[in-house]
C-alpha cells in the first residue's frame, strides 16, 4: 500500500447521518416502550404508584402510542435509508465480498485489533471493514423483521386492517402471537446490544486513531492516514 499525506475523505451524506440520528432515537423509544408494555413498571414506592398512575398520565395506552408513533417513524426511516442507497454512491449498503481473499484478511486484522493483538495503523486501512461489512447487513435485517412483527402485532388489534391484510400471516408462519411476541423481543435485544458495542467500537476508534470515527456521523468526514483500499466504493 503506497504511504500518503493523511487523507480527508468525505463518507457520510447529510442523508445518512440524519438517518442514523433518527434511528438512534426512534430505537431507544422503541426498546423503552417496548419493555414497559410486555412486562408493565411503575416508579416504585418512591415515585408514582399504580393507583395513582392514571392520573399523572402513565397509562399503557399513552405507552403503546409513542412506541406505535415511533414504529411509524422507524418504518419510514428504513424506506428513506432503502432510497438513499439507490441513488448516492456513499449511501450503498455495503456487503462482504465473502469470495474474496482480502475480505477474509480484512476480517482477520479487524479482529486482531479489537482484541489488541494488533496495533492500531498496521495492516490495511477500510472505509467499512470486513467486521462492519459482515455486522450491518445483519442488523438492517433484524430491524426489517422487528418492523414486519411490530406490525403484525399491531394488525391484530384491528382485524381486517391494512397492517392485519398485509402482515397478518406473520403470525402463522412463526407459531402464533406469543411466537411473533418472543421473536420481536428478542431481536430487540440483540439490536441494543449491537448499539452498546458499536458505540464502545466507536469511541475506541476515536481514542486510538483520532481520525474523526465519532465526528464523522456529524460532519461526514474521516481522516485516514493510508488510502482506505475501498475507497472506490464511497468516491
Amino acid at each position: 500500500m503506497r504511504e500518503i499525506e493523511a487523507k480527508k475523505v468525505y463518507i457520510f451524506s447529510p442523508g445518512l447521518r440524519i438517518w442514523h440520528w433518527v434511528n438512534f432515537l426512534t430505537i431507544i423509544t422503541l426498546f423503552i416502550t417496548g419493555l414497559y408494555i410486555g412486562n408493565p413498571f411503575f416508579l416504585g414506592p418512591v415515585g408514582v404508584e399504580a393507583t395513582y398512575a392514571y392520573k399523572e398520565g402513565i397509562t399503557m395506552d399513552f405507552i403503546r402510542k409513542i412506541h406505535f408513533i415511533a414504529g411509524y417513524v422507524l418504518l419510514a426511516s428504513f424506506i428513506f435509508r432503502v432510497i438513499i442507497s439507490l441513488f448516492n454512491k456513499r449511501d450503498r449498503l455495503l456487503f462482504p465480498a465473502i469470495w474474496r481473499r482480502d475480505y477474509w484478511m480484512g476480517l482477520k486484522e479487524i479482529t486482531l485489533k479489537y482484541i489488541f493483538v494488533m496495533k492500531e495503523g498496521e495492516g490495511q486501512e477500510y472505509v467499512r471493514n470486513a467486521c462492519a461489512r459482515t455486522v450491518y447487513p445483519l442488523v438492517y435485517l433484524a430491524i426489517f423483521v422487528m418492523i414486519a412483527t411490530g406490525f403484525a402485532m399491531y394488525g391484530m388489534s384491528s382485524p381486517g386492517s391494512f397492517w392485519s391484510s398485509l402482515l397478518g400471516w406473520i403470525l402463522g408462519f412463526l407459531g402464533g402471537e406469543f411466537m411473533v411476541h418472543m421473536w420481536h423481543h428478542w431481536l430487540a435485544w440483540l439490536i441494543i446490544v449491537f448499539a452498546v458495542l458499536h458505540v464502545y467500537l466507536v469511541i475506541r476508534e476515536e481514542a486510538l486513531k483520532k481520525n474523526g470515527e465519532l465526528s464523522s456521523m456529524f460532519s461526514g468526514y474521516k481522516v485516514f492516514e493510508k488510502e482506505p483500499v475501498d475507497l472506490k466504493d464511497v468516491e
